[in-house]
Order: C-alpha cells, then sequence, then structure tokens
C-alpha cells in the first residue's frame, strides 16, 4: 500500500483488496469466485464456470484483461482486445495464458453475464469519498456502457459512461426497481468503505465496479482506490462531476 499525493491510501494489487471483501461477512456474498491464477485453478474455474475473466493483478483502465469461454469439452475461445483465439485443450488454454501473463501476477474471476440496455452491456460505477469531517458518502453513482462483444465495459475500451435511470429504464426496470437498485448500490459502497476504512482510515475515495447480472443479482467486480474523475466531464449533465470535484477539495485530491 502507498500513499497518493492527494492524501488518499491507494492500494494497486486487485488481489488484496478482493481479500478484504471476502473477509467481510456481508460483502464476501458480492465478490464473484477469484482465484490466483495457477494451472489447478484454471482447470477448477473452468470446470465449474462456461466464462471467467483472466485478470492482472495489478492493472488499470481494462488492460491486459481476457475473457475465456468454455465451448465444449474442454475446449475454450479466449477474447482480449480484439482478438479472438481458440484453444483444444486445457493445457493448450494454460500455454497461451502465460505467454499472455508474461511472469506477471494474474487472477480467474467468475465471469458474470452482464445485463444489457438497448443491446448494450452495461456495470455501474459508485464513487465514495469522504467529507472534510471525514464521513463516508456515496459521492456519484453512474453506469458503464460497454460496446457489444467487448470484454470490458470500460470508458479506455471504448465504453461510454451514462445515467443510472435512463439506463435501467432501457434494461427493462420499473421505477420502483430503480429506486431499489439505487438504494441498494449506496448501501454496498457504505459497507465497502467500512470494509476498507477498518483496514486505513487514510482511504478518502473509493470506487467500485458493481455487475449488474441477467437474473438481478449485483456483483462487486473490483474496488479502485482512486478512482477516474475526469471520464465524468463526458456526460451531459456535469452534475456527478461537479459533485466529485466538491467532495476531492475537501480531502485534498484537487484545489
Amino acid at each position: 500500500m502507498r500513499k497518493k499525493g492527494s492524501g488518499s491510501l491507494k492500494v494497486k494489487s486487485k488481489w488484496k483488496k478482493t481479500k478484504w471483501l471476502l473477509s467481510d461477512r456481508v460483502l464476501r456474498r458480492f465478490v464473484p469466485e477469484t482465484k490466483r491464477f495457477t494451472r489447478s485453478s484454471l482447470n477448477e474455474m473452468t470446470r465449474r464456470y462456461k466464462m471467467v475473466y483472466f485478470k492482472p493483478t495489478i492493472g488499470y483502465g481494462g488492460n491486459g484483461i481476457a475473457r475465456i469461454e468454455r465451448t465444449a469439452s474442454r475446449r475454450f475461445r479466449v477474447k482480449k482486445l480484439a482478438r479472438t483465439f481458440k484453444v483444444s485443450s486445457a493445457n493448450s488454454l494454460y500455454g497461451r495464458l502465460r505467454r499472455i501473463a508474461r511472469r506477471r501476477s494474474y487472477l480467474l474471476q467468475k465471469g458474470i453475464y452482464l445485463q444489457t440496455s438497448r443491446g448494450r452491456p452495461f456495470d455501474f460505477r459508485v464513487m465514495m469519498q469522504k467529507t472534510r469531517g471525514g464521513k463516508w458518502v456515496p459521492s456519484v453513482l453512474v453506469v458503464k456502457l460497454g460496446k457489444p462483444n467487448k470484454v470490458v465495459t470500460n470508458y479506455h475500451q471504448g465504453g461510454k459512461l451514462a445515467l443510472v435511470r435512463p439506463t435501467l429504464r432501457g434494461a427493462g426496470y420499473t421505477a420502483t426497481q430503480i429506486n431499489r437498485y439505487i438504494r441498494r448500490l449506496k448501501t454496498l459502497g457504505m459497507q465497502t468503505a467500512r470494509c476498507f476504512n477498518r483496514r486505513s482510515a487514510r482511504f478518502k475515495e473509493l470506487g467500485l465496479d458493481v455487475a449488474l447480472g441477467r437474473r438481478g443479482r449485483l456483483w462487486i467486480l473490483e474496488v479502485n482506490t482512486h478512482p477516474s474523475i475526469g471520464g465524468l466531464k463526458s456526460l451531459a449533465d456535469k452534475r456527478p462531476y461537479r459533485t466529485a470535484i466538491r467532495y476531492a477539495r475537501q480531502y485534498g485530491r484537487m484545489k
């Protein structure tokens, strides 16, 4: 762990942050099964799940992530950025993934089939920020709309930010259901902030990436300890950006 100049602690390791979430009795049920990448864990995860994500332990913006899909008995399709390749055995899959990893540490995570809105997959970004008095607030709640067939929804990978209510309406949810999801996302953000705060009071901002599965279940995909604020400028409605900036100034990230 290291401290950013903003005064907020930054933790790069996705594995460390995942272990924190799993240690929390409330949050652990929101975390897709995640393991360190080894030959045995790959065999186990690809037997158990039809889709698995291969993620660098340290990485940003969706870089280095690949999606593994089991297409038949021990046959797989792997997609990374715009490239797709097929492998015919678990051993071949392990070898290809090791070449992608190039000695870097990687994780395997159960794949979540994302809900879609007007044909586009999406997940949520819940931004948690501290007030000047040290109180956590769910300051910004937006959607990351991915491009169809892309591996991730990230802004850096061709996705775009959107507002929650119109996105959920486009997915067929009613006003009552949308309000319920917004409350649940804010509660999840507060629970996560408390979990991280138990590790260190020097955390002052968090960005949760939360998936909405096709069966309506919420999943915490990962937690960013230095979430992007600049991307919020891309929204036509500037209120989320102004809100994030207002809080960021209170704990010194911005002047």
